[in-house]
């Protein structure tokens, strides 16, 4: 999900609170205000990310806007299928980790666009500078279903004033 990987605080009207693990140093590099998108070429669905994290706490705000779009057969020939239009969901962000310029952490459990089932989403990325960058999984409740897989990036768009 590049395009739209990383929250856009635009996009979330209450951003959820984060918690966030790892030393004291480790968490003062993630403070700012970042922004991002992610994307999966296996599921077709994107989104945008936004994370806050202010000086000196160990709590942060973020979401993940997932942007569905379901396919459906097509009218004119029924063996192919085509995008319909696209639905947004907020998934809040659950757990953040940093430790050595590595990142994790897991996006709450929510319903997946393609079943009944619930998904559950890890993802890791790697900090160089004001850029996170990474991959995610997405696990269905429903063991038999495959994994998901799929990209994400977040930009530093603005530094936290020191404390």
């Amino acid at each position: 999900a590049p395009s739209a990987l990383l929250l856009v605080a635009a996009c979330a009207i209450r951003p959820s609170p984060v918690h966030v693990v790892g030393t004291q140093r480790e968490i003062s590099v993630l403070t700012g205000e970042w922004s991002g998108e992610y994307s999966s070429a296996e599921t077709g669905r994107s989104g945008s990310i936004s994370f806050t994290l202010k000086a000196g706490t160990d709590t942060a705000f973020g979401d993940v806007v997932m942007v569905a779009r379901p396919l459906v057969p097509s009218t004119s020939d029924p063996r192919s299928v085509t995008a319909t239009p696209s639905t947004a969901r907020v998934l809040p962000i659950a757990f953040v980790r940093i430790a050595t310029n590595v990142v994790s952490g897991t996006l709450a459990p929510y319903p997946s666009p393609d079943c009944g089932c619930m998904l559950s989403t890890v993802f890791h990325g790697t900090l160089t500078g004001n850029r996170i960058e990474g991959t995610f999984t997405s696990t269905h409740s429903d063991q038999m279903a495959p994994q998901q897989k799929g990209t994400w990036w977040v930009t530093r768009v603005v530094s936290a004033p020191p404390p």
